[in-house]
C-alpha cells in the first residue's frame, strides 16, 4: 500500500468515525431535549475529541511510553469499544422511535434512550470482564498414524495474546497459570503474542518463562510482531524457554511441528520449497502447522504488499498447499472472531466461515482460535477469549 493510498484509507476511516460521532451527538441533543447552546457546544467538542482520540493515542504510545500516554491509550481504547456498543443502542433507539411514530404513539424518548444507553454500557462492562477471563476451550482432533507417545496427549494452542499496555504482566501470569493447570505436553503459539503498541517488553520475560510444557513451547510470528519491528519481540522471546520456528520443522517422537511466519515486506519465503526440497518434512508422518492466519501458506512466495492486503480483505482460505502436502492439523488465529459485535459477521464473511473453530476436510483439520487477548478495545462481545486445549486422538 502506497503512502497516498494509506493516507486516503485513514482519511476515509476518520470521516466515518466523525460522521458516526456526529450522529450520536445529534441523537443526544434531540432525544434528551438539550437546547442550551453552551451545553451543546461542550457536548460537540467532547465528541470531536473522542472521535479523534484513538489514532493520536496509539501514535503517542509508540513514540513515548509513560503514565500519561498509557492512560490516554487505555481510555481511548475503552471508549472505542463502548462507542461501538452505543451505536447498536442508537440503531435500536431510532427503530423504536420510527415504529411508534408509525403507530401514532409518542413515548418518552429520553427514558427509551437512557435505557438503551445503559444497556450498551452494561454490555461493554461485561465484555471487558470476558476479555480478562479467557476460557479453556477443549477439543479433540483425530490424526492418522499418531505414535503411541502422542495418543491422548495434550496440546495447548495460544494465539493473539496481545501482550502490551492493556494486557500486561498480570494478565500473562493468569494465562500461564490457567495453561499450566492442564499440564500440557506441548504449547504452540501462533503469532500476535505482543500487541505491537510498544511498552516494557522485557517485563514479560518472567511471566512467559512460567509457561510449562513437557515436550516444549513453540512460536511462529503474527502481523503484530512486525508492527513492533521483529527484533524487539523476538529478542524477548529468545530470553524465555519458547522456541521460535521461522520456516522450520521440528520432529518430536514422530510428530512434526512446522512454523511458518506471517509474511514480512523485507523477505520472500517459499513454504512449498521448505516442505518439498528441504528434506525435513515427511508427508507420511503426523504434522501440525503453525500459521497465524487461516489462509493458504502457498502464497508465501508472492508479493508481500499485495499478500498482506489480501490476507485482510480477500484471503485465500483454500489451505490448498497444506492439504496437498498432507498436513494433518493447521493452527491459526488472527480473526479474533470479530471480537466486538457485529464484526463477527464481517470476519465470517471475509474468511468464508474460517474465522473460528474446528473445520475438517478429510484428513486435514484446521482450528482457528478467537484469541487469548484483545486488540484495541479491551472487551469481547463477539465470542470468548480462549485458551485452546487439544487432545490428540
Amino acid at each position: 500500500m502506497t503512502i497516498i493510498k494509506f493516507a486516503g484509507f485513514i482519511s476515509l476511516i476518520l470521516a466515518v468515525i466523525f460522521g458516526l460521532h456526529y450522529l450520536f451527538y445529534a441523537t443526544i441533543i434531540r432525544f434528551f431535549v438539550i437546547t442550551d447552546p453552551g451545553v451543546r457546544k461542550v457536548i460537540l467538542w467532547i465528541m470531536v475529541f473522542l472521535a479523534l482520540s484513538f489514532f493520536p493515542s496509539a501514535i503517542l504510545l509508540r513514540l513515548h511510553v509513560n503514565i500519561a500516554t498509557k492512560l490516554f491509550y487505555i481510555i481511548s481504547s475503552i471508549w472505542l469499544g463502548l462507542f461501538l456498543n452505543l451505536l447498536m443502542a442508537l440503531v435500536l433507539i431510532w427503530l423504536v422511535f420510527g415504529v411508534f411514530k408509525i403507530v401514532g404513539y409518542a413515548p418518552d424518548m429520553r427514558l427509551v434512550s437512557l435505557l438503551f444507553f445503559l444497556l450498551a454500557a452494561a454490555v461493554s462492562v461485561h465484555g471487558m470482564w470476558r476479555a480478562r477471563h479467557p476460557i479453556l476451550k477443549r477439543i479433540e482432533v483425530k490424526i492418522d498414524g499418531l505414535s503411541d507417545q502422542w495418543r491422548n496427549r495434550t496440546v495447548v494452542h495460544l494465539s493473539d495474546v496481545h501482550l502490551g499496555v492493556i494486557n500486561g504482566t498480570g494478565f500473562m501470569k493468569k494465562v500461564a497459570k490457567k495453561v499450566n493447570s492442564v499440564n500440557p505436553d506441548l504449547i504452540l503459539i501462533t503469532g500476535d503474542l505482543f500487541d505491537g503498541m510498544g511498552g516494557d517488553l522485557p517485563a514479560f520475560i518472567e511471566p512467559l518463562r512460567s509457561l510449562k510444557a513437557s515436550r516444549g513451547i513453540f512460536f511462529a510470528t503474527g502481523n503484530h510482531e512486525g508492527y513492533l519491528g521483529l527484533k524487539r519481540p523476538l529478542s524477548v522471546i529468545r530470553e524465555t524457554n519458547i522456541r521460535i520456528l521461522d520456516m522450520e520443522i521440528v520432529e518430536l517422537d514422530g510428530l512434526q511441528i512446522i512454523g511458518v511466519p506471517f509474511p514480512e515486506y523485507h523477505r520472500k519465503d517459499d513454504a512449498r520449497h521448505m516442505l518439498t526440497q528441504s528434506g525435513a518434512f515427511d508427508a507420511g508422518k503426523p504434522s501440525i502447522l503453525m500459521y497465524h492466519t487461516p489462509t493458504d501458506i502457498g502464497e508465501q512466495n508472492t508479493d508481500r504488499s499485495s499478500q498482506q492486503s489480501r490476507t485482510y480483505w480477500f484471503p485465500d482460505t483454500s489451505m490448498d498447499l497444506a492439504k496437498e502436502m498432507g498436513i494433518d492439523l493447521q493452527l491459526s488465529g488472527h480473526t479474533h472472531k470479530g471480537q466486538i459485535f457485529p464484526f463477527g459477521f464481517l470476519t465470517r464473511s471475509i474468511y468464508k466461515g474460517y474465522d473460528h473453530g474446528l473445520h475438517n476436510d478429510g484428513s486435514f483439520h484446521i482450528y482457528i482460535s478467537s484469541g487469548v487477548g484483545t486488540w484495541g478495545p479491551p472487551m469481547r462481545t463477539a465470542g470468548s477469549s480462549e485458551i485452546v486445549v487439544i487432545t490428540l486422538r
